[in-house]
This record gives C-alpha cells, sequence and structure tokens, in this order.
C-alpha cells in the first residue's frame, strides 16, 4: 500500500487533488451550525449517505422504505436525510448503520479516477466540481448516531462475536 501510495505522490495533479478536498471538507464542516447552508452544500453527500443504507438494506433484506432527504429538526438536532427499515435484525443491523462507511473508498476512487485524469487534462471546472462531490462523500462517511443507535444491538452482537473468535484462535 505504501508503494502505491508513493506512486501517487508523483502524480502532479494528487497533492492540489488532495487539497482542495480538504478545503472543500474544512469548509463544509464549518458550516455546520448553519442548517440550511450544511443541507443544501452537503446533499450530494446526503444523497450517497441515505443511498448506502438503502442499497446494503436492499441487500441485507432489511426492507428499506420511506426514503427522505428534507432537513427536519429532531429534538435538539437536524436529520438531513432519513431511510426507515421494516426489517432490522441482529445479522443486518450493524451492516445497514456502517453502510456509509462505504463512501470512504469510494472518495478515494474519485481522487484516483476522475480528479486525477481531470488535473492533468486541465479541465479546470470540472477538476472543482469533482473535488467538491468528492468532499461531500467523504463528508457524509461517517454514520450518524441515529444510524449507530439503529444497529446497535447488532453492533454489540458482533463486537462480542469478534472477541470471542479473536480468544479462540488466540488460544490455539
Amino acid at each position: 500500500m505504501s508503494i502505491e501510495l508513493a506512486a501517487y505522490l508523483h502524480d502532479p495533479g494528487f497533492i492540489p487533488s488532495v487539497a482542495m478536498v480538504v478545503v472543500f471538507y474544512a469548509l463544509l464542516r464549518s458550516l455546520r451550525g448553519s442548517m440550511w447552508s450544511i443541507a443544501l452544500l452537503s446533499f450530494p453527500g446526503t444523497l450517497a449517505h441515505e443511498a448506502a443504507h438503502f442499497i446494503v438494506g436492499l441487500v441485507l433484506l432489511a426492507r428499506p422504505h420511506g426514503l427522505s432527504l428534507w432537513p427536519r429538526r429532531d429534538g435538539d438536532h437536524w436529520r438531513l436525510g432519513a431511510v426507515s427499515f421494516g426489517n432490522i435484525g441482529l445479522l443486518n443491523g450493524a451492516l445497514v448503520a456502517l453502510a456509509p462507511l462505504l463512501l470512504l473508498p469510494i472518495s478515494w476512487l474519485c481522487l484516483l479516477h476522475f480528479l486525477l485524469p481531470l488535473w492533468a487534462d486541465g479541465r479546470w471546472g470540472w477538476w472543482l466540481l469533482a473535488g467538491y462531490l468528492t468532499a461531500t462523500a467523504l463528508f457524509a462517511a461517517l454514520p450518524s448516531f441515529q444510524d449507530l443507535a439503529l444497529g446497535g444491538w447488532s453492533l454489540v452482537f458482533y463486537a462480542v462475536a469478534a472477541v470471542v473468535v479473536w480468544l479462540g484462535y488466540t488460544r490455539l
């Protein structure tokens, strides 16, 4: 992996592309206090975040329904989007809850397969747009507290199973 990363560091567009994504990401983080600004600017990431839940839920038979991308107040915080499920259980809950983590490798692939070629071709407008979209996907990659609460018992189940397997493996 480090050899692969070192090869990218020598690409002339790598450092500027990473820097641009970091700047867009920092901008998104700084706007978290302004609900409508963050809802508008992070919309592509919110769409990707909820789509990850929906698709993983569909594949794992969690019966997704009720997709919403409209921001709404939920107690003392805001939800930018939500997906409801009809069949969250012990086996599928953790994977559905952690589905937005799939946006991390997708962000990396966007950097390599969109940003670097756009830089090399000098297509600056498209490069900026792709950098913004990559940053919104990265911004949306972490599961929310609501996501973790949804898969709570399933996450505990898998954590306990991992510890049991690890202990069994180290005792051999």
